[in-house]
């Protein structure tokens, strides 16, 4: 009950009055609801007298009435005197007047739920829209479009107001197009679409609208959906649609979601033709993606060498009939191998340019080949590089005097350097002459006194 310093003076002299009511028996004086017949919003007279009545004349608060149905609640009221209040002000709408007393409580679920689960509740239609907005709103949905993703029967029991749906013939969409009207179709709610129905073209018609829905939320082009297959219809969720409604045939759906016809001969003969030209599309883009990784400007070199590259081409060449050599020239490659180049190329004119120092890449663009056919004709002609110093016997390797000799490679070079000795590089080694390089490495460890002195404090250390 409100303190009386926190009523207005309407309200005091309508609580006095009330009490002169109680105490004698007298009816409320004339036309005393009228003031609040047509009044928006809390009815502060109403207010402060229901309240009087349940608080102090019943002894019930707020977090009682959950324990009471609304036929006993209205029996204490008329009991005490509030029929006219009910008919008047409230046009017998008992929870009208409930929420008007104790507008703030019932914005709690507890009173909330009990409102919305009580028998009969569901005939008023703003009663209805209220439940069903306030379960949205809570569930944290934004959106109007997004409620269809949502399973509503969980929800629905969450909040304890399944029994709403008694109303609709037990129809979430029923339920929701009542609440937002116009703003959803049957097929939105996949859980309750029936494709098997009496009507062929409401299961058409939900189906269109289901792939039309479907194909747009995943942005798929034409180009896309003419190469759909029922794996795909699967993925997205349309496997169901397409077993009941178009007998599990991809290319029926396309058919009537392109052309809204079935079984048309004309237009099946067009789709098939579309698909056909896609899939050449689509076969087209992969060999291309596949030769740009496997080619070096406009050639392709040792495809035998990438068996993933070489079986993808092998297959799509059997299944177009063609050799490997023209599916590459058909995407403007030219396929180059060794075993052609061997009967084409000069071994010496390969020994001079090597001599120039030219690598295996740069010789092999010099001479519109590739390396490894420059790599192959060195070691048929040459035995190997022609840079390798001949006979290979009298020459060693830098890394082989620093394993030997134990001298370091700054130290092997600085020699090399200060008394000019025969210096062959190649690919991946320097070839020193052994007559030239061992005699002087071995003077310089008898002489130099910073390398004995680094041998002495090693075995000291060891």
């Amino acid at each position: 009950m409100k303190k009386l310093f926190d009523l207005s003076r309407e309200q005091l002299k309508a609580l006095a009055e009330y009490k002169d009511v109680i105490e004698t028996g007298r009816f409320f004086k004339r036309n005393f609801w009228q003031n609040e017949k047509n009044m928006d919003g809390i009815r502060p007279n109403s207010q402060i007298i229901t309240r009087y009545c349940l608080e102090v004349l019943e002894n019930i608060s707020c977090t009682d009435l959950p324990s009471y149905n609304l036929k006993q609640i209205k029996d204490m009221l008329v009991k005490n005197r509030l029929s006219g209040m009910i008919q008047t002000v409230f046009d017998n709408d008992l929870l009208s007047v409930l929420k008007n007393a104790y507008p703030e409580e019932f914005k709690k679920r507890q009173l909330t739920e009990w409102m919305w689960s009580s028998h009969g509740i569901w005939d008023n239609d703003e009663y209805v829209i209220e439940a069903v907005q306030y379960m949205v709103l809570k569930e944290g949905i934004r959106r109007v479009d997004m409620i269809p993703k949502y399973d509503w029967k969980k929800r629905l029991l969450k909040y304890n107001i399944y029994n709403v749906l008694s109303r609709f013939n037990w129809s979430v969409y029923n339920l929701f197009n009542f609440v937002y009207p116009g703003r959803f179709h049957p097929s939105d709610f996949r859980y309750r679409t029936k494709w098997k129905t009496n009507s062929k073209k409401e299961a058409l018609d939900n189906s269109y609208r289901l792939m039309d829905k479907t194909f747009n939320e995943n942005r798929l082009s034409r180009e896309q959906i003419l190469l759909l297959s029922r794996s795909d219809f699967k993925r997205y969720g349309l496997i169901s649609m397409l077993l009941s409604v178009f007998d599990g045939d991809p290319l029926k759906a396309k058919e009537f979601y392109f052309y809204k016809t079935l079984n048309n001969s004309e237009n099946l003969n067009l789709l098939k033709n579309e698909i056909r030209i896609q899939e050449e599309q689509f076969e087209n883009n992969l060999i291309l993606n596949r030769l740009k990784e496997a080619a070096t400007g406009k050639f392709i070199y040792n495809l035998h060498t990438n068996h993933s590259t070489y079986s993808f081409l092998k297959r799509y060449a059997k299944k177009r009939n063609m050799t490997i050599r023209n599916l590459i020239a058909q995407f403007g490659y030219i396929y180059k191998t060794a075993k052609e180049d061997h009967a084409v190329l000069d071994p010496k004119e390969i020994w001079e340019l090597r001599k120039k120092r030219y690598t295996y890449v740069e010789i092999a663009k010099k001479l519109n080949s590739n390396p490894t056919s420059i790599s192959l004709i060195c070691k048929r002609e040459f035995g190997g590089d022609p840079l390798i110093p001949r006979p290979i016997d009298n020459y060693i390797t830098i890394q082989e005097v620093m394993d030997t000799y134990h001298v370091d490679h700054k130290t092997i070079m600085k020699l090399v350097s200060e008394n000019n000795l025969e210096n062959h590089l190649t690919i991946r080694n320097r070839y020193l002459k052994k007559s030239e390089i061992i005699p002087l490495i071995i003077n310089y460890k008898k002489s130099s006194l910073q390398h004995q002195a680094l041998i002495t404090r090693y075995h000291s250390g060891a």
